[in-house]
C-alpha cells in the first residue's frame, strides 16, 4: 500500500513538472512571438518614418524648383518690363524731338499766318470767356429765382400758420 502511494505521489510529482515544463515552454513560445511581433512594428513604423522623412523631402525640393522657377520667370518679367519701359521712353523721347521740330517749323510761319492764329486764339479765348460769363450770369439769375420762390414760400407758410393761429385764438376766446 505504502508502495502504491509513493508511485502515485511520484507520478503526480513527474506529472507537475511535465506540466511545468509545459507551460513554460508555452510562456517561451509566446514571449517570442510577442518579441517578434515588436520588432516587426518597431521595422514598420521605422519604415514609415523613413517614408515620410523621404516624402517630406521630396515635396520640400519640389518646392525650392518651384520657388526657383517663379524667381527666374520674375527676373524674366523685370527684365521684359525693363526693356518695354526703355523703349517707352525712347519712343517718348522721339516723340518730343518730333514735337520740338514742328514747333520750329511752326515758328517759321510768316508774321502774317503767326498774327491771324494769335488773333483767332485771342477771338477763341474771348468767345469762351462770353459764353462763360453768360452761363454764370443764367445760373446766378436761376439761383435768385430759386431763392425768391423759397423765400416766398416761407412767408407763404408763414402766414398760413399765423391764420392757424389767429383761428385757433378766435375759437379759444369764443
Amino acid at each position: 500500500r505504502q508502495e502504491q502511494l509513493r508511485k502515485a505521489r511520484e507520478q503526480k510529482e513527474q506529472q507537475e513538472i511535465e506540466q511545468f515544463k509545459e507551460e513554460e515552454k508555452q510562456r517561451q513560445e509566446q514571449e517570442e512571438r510577442k518579441r517578434e511581433f515588436i520588432e516587426k512594428r518597431r521595422d514598420e513604423l521605422k519604415r514609415r518614418r523613413e517614408q515620410q522623412e523621404q516624402e517630406e523631402l521630396e515635396s520640400f525640393q519640389k518646392e525650392q524648383e518651384q520657388l526657383q522657377l517663379a524667381e527666374e520667370e520674375k527676373r524674366k518679367l523685370t527684365y521684359i518690363r525693363r526693356e518695354e519701359l526703355r523703349r517707352y521712353r525712347e519712343q517718348q523721347e522721339q516723340q518730343e524731338i518730333e514735337r520740338f521740330q514742328r514747333e520750329q517749323e511752326q515758328l517759321q510761319l510768316s508774321t502774317e499766318e503767326k498774327q491771324r492764329r494769335i488773333a483767332s486764339r485771342r477771338d477763341e479765348l474771348r468767345r469762351k470767356k462770353e459764353q462763360q460769363e453768360q452761363q454764370e450770369q443764367e445760373e446766378y439769375f436761376r439761383e435768385q429765382q430759386q431763392l425768391e420762390q423759397e423765400r416766398e414760400r416761407r412767408r407763404e407758410l408763414k402766414r398760413q400758420r399765423l391764420a392757424e393761429i389767429a383761428t385757433e385764438r378766435a375759437r379759444k376766446e369764443e
